[in-house]
């Protein structure tokens, strides 16, 4: 139990909202083709080829009218930071956070293939066969259980999620889901 209290005192605001040197460019070179994935009120996210690893990763940067709000850049530095101390099985590991060559910050995290529980719900509503196969109710209840556990995990660290919402859950190709947003 001390342990988690430990790790719990590291995703307070005032160590995960500090602000990252505008000098510090880590990940200038290293990413390129980035190809639009989706888009949030406050960030876009892409899809971008690392070259030093040879894989791709989803890529996550403000949007360009929010990169001068202080609020909203602590919130994205929070966001990238717990999620990268969280470390379950239900959150996307975060690679990288850092600056771009026109200093913005940007993090990258595990690209996942596959579906946000939104689009799966309107799938079953509107009978689409497919998907009304893949998913019956033990499937849904199945990804409500991990959903659940991956809550529980960051409660016990003493971070709550705040925009739970099934936009927010991706459950992936082979059966992984995933909580995101943090």
């Amino acid at each position: 139990m001390i342990r988690v209290e430990e790790e719990a005192k590291s995703l307070h605001p005032q160590e995960t909202d500090d602000i990252l040197p505008t000098a510090w460019k880590s990940g200038s070179l290293k990413y390129d083709e980035l190809k639009p994935l989706a888009e949030g009120g406050t960030a876009k996210l892409y899809v971008a080829f690392d070259k030093n690893l040879g894989r791709n990763v989803a890529y996550k940067t403000l949007h360009a009218d929010l990169r001068d709000s202080d609020i909203e850049t602590k919130r994205f530095l929070r966001e990238a930071r717990v999620t990268a101390n969280i470390q379950h099985p239900g959150t996307l590991p975060v690679y990288e956070l850092g600056r771009d060559r026109e200093g913005q910050l940007f993090f990258t995290m595990k690209k996942v293939d596959g579906q946000d529980l939104r689009q799966i719900l309107h799938d079953l509503k509107q009978e689409v066969p497919e998907v009304v196969d893949k998913f019956p109710l033990p499937r849904l209840l199945d990804i409500l259980i991990q959903v659940c556990q991956t809550l529980a995990f960051a409660h016990e660290m003493g971070v709550i999620h705040r925009d739970l919402k099934p936009a927010n859950i991706i459950v992936g190709k082979f059966g992984e889901v995933y909580v995101l947003d943090w």
